[in-house]
């Protein structure tokens, strides 16, 4: 799995404005930058990347470990990815923060005291993000942040901050801390929350799988992991991939999302999108074979590698679990017969279709087994941005749930 943040709360982002009353100051901060990405927002609302560490100062115990010497003091949400910095705080002053968007973000307030001189402090307010209106964005768009800061309630900031709301397709990865891009913060979690098992369109996606592969006597049925078979689980994968193949899935390179200063992304599609387009990205083609392989209970990786993406799952064993990468972007090889009309093909052609299909099945496992085994060290450390194993269960555990912003019909 990848790292966790180190320094979440490091700010990269400062307006140019700043207002002040007698010595004190207030900027703006954003994780992201001046790009606000509804996906990351929406992905890592319940996630709580500190554990049972408290780093917010207000809200510490004894139990909790000291600043360092560097280290800014935080107040208010230890999670929170916008805020302020505000310099020359003295001790014991009442100070309140509010922040209101226009249309996706709800006022948010935080009110406290000082506990001591600062030179400086962020204060990031818990924020009541519109969640619904954020899942609605799907074209990028400014959009105006309002703040107010006081002190001892004297206003000594009102900042107007125009943002970029990105797209809810646009899935940021990385989050560059410096300039050169030499310090680079992975958030590449939030690609799990494209992957959504709960989708109602997979049951339909199986029984055609199943119907078809049943008359080839290829599988009795999803049963996941209880066979305890490593020759079950990858009946059970082919099965799904002979679907897809039938559906007409082909691989389209569209993914590059509009540049950010600060964050590295990709424009990831939605299943309801690459269903009804049957055209897939590399990681559109790996969240597709996921959301399926995780609602028949299989574990499911995404994997990242320098400009690609593909997918990888286990076999389930205990023990010495196998982990078997699978190129995506072969689904297209094939151009096989829809599932309608098997019933109409001749046995021989059928068998045929079946056989080029599985022959695909297995160029795409070996392919993706040559990636693993090429990336395996890095996989290891986990300390390269661009060469992750996403699992999606560990993403779930950690509270990134699905999107969920397809749209209310499902795809056929």
């Amino acid at each position: 799995m990848r790292r966790i943040f180190i320094a979440f709360f490091l700010a990269i982002f400062s307006s140019s404005y700043v207002a002040s009353a007698d010595d004190s100051s207030a900027t703006f901060l954003s994780y992201t930058g001046n790009d606000l990405f509804p996906s990351y927002i929406i992905a890592t609302a319940t996630v709580d990347w500190n554990g049972d560490e408290q780093r917010a100062e207000d809200k510490k115990t004894d139990d909790d470990l000291e600043l360092e010497e560097d280290e800014i003091p935080l107040f208010g949400d230890e999670n929170g990815s916008i805020g302020v910095e505000i310099e020359n705080v003295p001790e014991g002053a009442k100070i309140t923060v509010e922040i209101t968007g226009d249309g996706f973000l709800k006022k948010s307030k935080w009110e406290g005291e000082s506990d001591d001189d600062y030179d400086v402090i962020h204060v990031y307010p818990k924020a009541r993000w519109d969640y619904d209106a954020l899942r609605r964005c799907v074209q990028q768009k400014p959009a105006n942040l309002k703040i107010k800061v006081s002190i001892d309630d004297v206003v000594i900031a009102e900042i107007d901050e125009t943002v970029l709301l990105r797209s809810i397709n646009d899935c940021p990865f990385y989050v560059k801390l410096d300039d050169d891009g030499e310090d680079l913060e992975d958030i590449s979690v939030t690609f799990a929350a494209y992957v959504n098992e709960n989708h109602p369109w997979i049951d339909g996606l199986l029984k055609e799988a199943l119907s078809a592969a049943q008359e080839q006597k290829l599988i009795n049925g999803f049963t996941g992991y209880q066979s305890g078979s490593q020759d079950e689980v990858l009946s059970q994968v082919f099965a799904i991939w002979n679907a897809l193949q039938r559906r007409g899935i082909k691989y389209s390179d569209v993914s590059t999302a509009p540049p950010s200063k600060f964050v590295y992304s990709q424009t990831v599609r939605f299943l309801d999108d690459t269903v009804q387009s049957s055209q897939a990205n590399c990681v559109d083609g790996s969240v597709l074979m996921a959301s399926i392989l995780r609602r028949i209970g299989l574990d499911a990786y995404l994997v990242m590698v320098p400009g690609h993406c593909f997918l990888a799952f286990s076999d389930g064993n205990t023990e010495n679990p196998t982990l078997f990468g699978l190129e995506t972007t072969m689904l297209g090889s094939d151009n096989l017969k829809p599932v309608v009309e098997l019933p109409k093909l001749p046995s021989k052609l059928k068998q045929k279709e079946f056989a080029a299909s599985h022959t695909t099945f297995v160029s795409a496992l070996e392919a993706g087994k040559n990636q693993i085994t090429e990336h395996a060290d890095a996989f290891k450390s986990n300390d390269d941005p661009d060469r992750q194993l996403i699992s999606i269960s560990d993403a779930r555990a950690m509270g990134v749930m699905p999107l969920g912003a397809e749209s209310a019909k499902s795809p056929r």
